[in-house]
């Protein structure tokens, strides 16, 4: 009899630590389901799409020509697609550029000034036989000699004065009242000669 009982508390006991263990793992279950579970993975990170710059173009109410070729570095002749502000003329002119100044192809000797050759070239880059380019003026239309005073711009809009200012091509040249763009002019004649680009790392003293 005594062995029935003992083998009675043995069974029962073993049922009540069965169901404690069940009730331990149930209760840590639901706490580790609750408190403990990694969260959902954040978001993956986005970049922001960086907005594409917008494609330069000629100023607004710019005149388009066709360049027929350069005269030297600051000067070309071209031909007017139609009459406009600028060019009132269909017939091939010849336009300077403002504020700047290209060394001479013909200097008082007849020769050309130290890096006028160049300059010129630096201006056909820029502006090729039989590309367009967009005038723009200033106060003054016209220079003694009859040509027109613009400001030009590229297809692409790149500001051509300021270009040859920037290489190191031309000198400043500021003529009032024709001062729209002379601190651009400026700024980048300083800088190419500060870092003596183009004609003032070779032509100084000449």
């Amino acid at each position: 009899m005594p062995r029935k009982r003992q083998s009675g508390r043995q069974r029962e006991h073993r049922a009540t630590l069965f169901w404690l263990v069940v009730l331990a793992l149930a209760a840590g279950g639901w706490l580790w389901y609750t408190y403990g579970r990694p969260g959902p993975p954040p978001p993956a990170a986005t970049a922001s799409p960086t907005p594409s710059p917008r494609p330069a173009r000629p100023p607004a109410g710019a005149q388009a020509a066709r360049v027929d070729f350069p005269l030297d570095g600051d000067s070309l002749q071209v031909t007017a697609d139609q009459p406009g502000p600028v060019i009132d003329v269909t017939d091939p002119v010849q336009v300077r550029l403002l504020g700047i100044d290209a060394p001479e192809l013909h200097g008082a000797d007849g020769s050309p000034r130290c890096w006028a050759d160049t300059a010129r070239t630096e201006l056909q880059e820029l502006a090729p036989n039989g590309s367009r380019l967009w005038l723009l003026p200033d106060e003054q239309r016209l220079d003694p000699y009859g040509r027109r005073l613009v400001y030009a711009w590229t297809a692409d809009g790149r500001f051509v004065n300021g270009e040859l200012a920037a290489r190191g091509a031309v000198r400043e040249l500021a003529i009032r009242p024709n001062l729209a763009h002379q601190q651009e002019l400026h700024d980048a004649v300083e800088q190419a000669r500060t870092q003596r680009r183009g004609l003032w790392g070779s032509c100084v003293g000449r």
